[in-house]
C-alpha cells in the first residue's frame, strides 16, 4: 500500500486521528480533515514523526491537514481537489466525521438539532463519496471506501436517538454504494462499540446525569457489558479500517463490528 493516498475525515482526534496515524505508519499518504483547526497540527505531527516516513519535512508530504465541514458539499469537493493537487489523486476514503447530538429523548429533540446530526453524520459521508468518486480506481486499481458506523445503529441508546438513526442510515448507505460502485470500488463499514473517545466520555457523563451514579461507576457498568472486559481504543478501530483498505479485496457491503463482543453476528 506504500504510496497510496487516503482521505480521512474527522481526523483531529479520536478514531479519525488513530486511523490517520496507522495509515501513515503503513506508508500511505493521508489528507486529514476536520472542522477543528487542530487537524493541521495533527497532520504536521504525523508528517514529521518517525512513523511518517518524511522526517526531514522536505519533498512530498506524507500527511496534510485541511479544515473542512463535510456537511457542506463545497468543503467535501475542496478535500478531493486538495488531495489531487498534493498527492495526484485518491485511492481510499475513510468517512469518519460525526457529531453526537443532544442528550435528549428523540421526540423531545428540536428538529433543527436532529437535522444537524444528519447533515454531518449522513450527508457528510454522501458528500465525501460524491467528491472523491471520480478520483478513485485510477490506473485500473480498485478504490476503497470505509464509513464509520456505530454499535448504536444496532443497539439504540436512550438520549442518543438522532445519533443512532443517523448511523443506521450510514450503514444502509454503505450497502447501497457497495452495489452501485462495484466492481471499481469496495465499500464497507466499521461499527465501533464502546471506544474511549471524547464523544464516549460525553456519553458516560450523560449516563451519569440520568442515573445519579458517578462517571466512574458508569464506566465500570459499560465494561461489565463487554465480553473482552475493556473499553476499545482508537487503535482497535484503526486495525479494522487498515484491513478493509489494504486487504479484503473480496469484501464489500459488509459491516465489521469492533465492539469487544457486545454484539455478535
Amino acid at each position: 500500500m506504500t504510496g497510496r493516498t487516503a482521505v480521512v475525515t474527522g481526523a483531529a482526534r479520536g478514531i479519525g486521528r488513530s486511523v490517520a496515524r496507522r495509515l501513515v505508519r503503513e506508508g500511505w499518504r493521508v489528507l486529514l480533515s476536520d472542522v477543528d483547526p487542530r487537524v493541521e497540527a495533527v497532520a504536521r505531527e504525523l508528517d514529521t514523526s518517525p512513523v511518517g516516513g518524511s522526517g526531514d519535512g522536505g519533498g512530498e508530504p506524507r500527511a496534510a491537514g485541511v479544515v473542512a465541514d463535510v456537511s457542506r458539499a463545497c468543503d467535501a469537493a475542496r478535500l478531493a481537489e486538495t488531495a489531487a493537487e498534493l498527492f495526484g489523486g485518491v485511492d481510499a476514503l475513510v468517512a469518519n466525521a460525526a457529531v453526537g447530538g443532544p442528550d435528549t429523548p428523540l421526540l423531545d429533540t428540536p428538529e433543527t438539532e436532529i437535522r444537524r446530526v444528519f447533515e454531518v453524520n449522513f450527508f457528510g459521508v454522501l458528500h465525501c463519496v460524491q467528491a472523491v468518486r471520480p478520483l478513485l480506481g485510477r490506473e485500473g486499481s480498485v478504490g476503497r471506501i470505509v464509513v464509520v458506523g456505530s454499535l448504536f445503529a444496532q443497539r439504540p441508546t436512550p438520549g442518543a436517538g438522532a445519533y443512532s438513526a443517523s448511523k443506521a442510515a450510514v450503514q444502509s448507505l454503505m450497502r447501497t454504494l457497495a452495489v452501485e460502485l462495484a466492481p471499481s470500488c469496495t465499500v464497507n463499514a466499521v461499527a465501533p462499540g464502546y471506544v474511549m473517545t471524547g464523544m464516549h466520555r460525553e456519553e458516560l457523563a450523560a449516563r451519569a446525569r440520568r442515573s445519579g451514579r458517578s462517571v466512574e461507576e458508569e464506566r465500570e457498568r459499560v465494561v461489565a457489558e463487554v465480553p473482552l472486559a475493556r473499553h476499545g481504543v482508537g487503535a482497535d478501530v484503526a486495525d479494522a479500517v487498515h484491513y478493509l483498505l489494504s486487504g479484503a479485496g473480496y469484501v464489500t457491503g459488509q459491516t465489521l463490528n469492533v465492539n469487544g463482543g457486545v454484539l455478535t453476528s
